[in-house]
């Protein structure tokens, strides 16, 4: 099992949590997705569904700044203040920490999401 900026791989190449070939489910999708065997009475993921997560400001918590303040008025996950890489970026869009060989954002890069795929 490689281990690519701290996160685990598996031999499919893919983040160990999000292969569908190591955790599947019957319906052939990752297990912890899959609307059919993680079902809401509202017919949706659950884990997306603001009847089942939601907040009282009607919104899933995870992104609501109600819910999940911080002091500069932003959701605390997506505020550079609270959660800066050492470039003084929010680290998912800093190149210099998730940056590929091409220098752009890796999840931007046409070249390395194309060679992903390709595993």
């Amino acid at each position: 099992m490689l281990c690519v900026m701290g996160r685990k791989r598996c031999s499919h190449g893919k983040v160990k949590a999000n292969c569908a070939a190591c955790n599947p489910c019957p319906h052939g999708r990752l297990k912890r997705i899959c609307a059919d065997c993680n079902p809401c009475p509202h017919g949706r993921r659950k884990h997306h569904c603001t009847d089942c997560n939601g907040c009282p400001h009607g919104k899933l918590k995870s992104n609501c700044a109600d819910c999940n303040p911080c002091p500069h008025s932003k959701r605390k996950d997506s505020c550079a203040a609270c959660n800066p890489c050492p470039h003084g970026k929010l680290k998912r869009f800093c190149a210099d920490c998730t940056g590929c060989p091409h220098g752009k954002l890796r999840w931007r890069c046409a070249e390395c999401r194309r060679a992903s795929s390709a595993r």
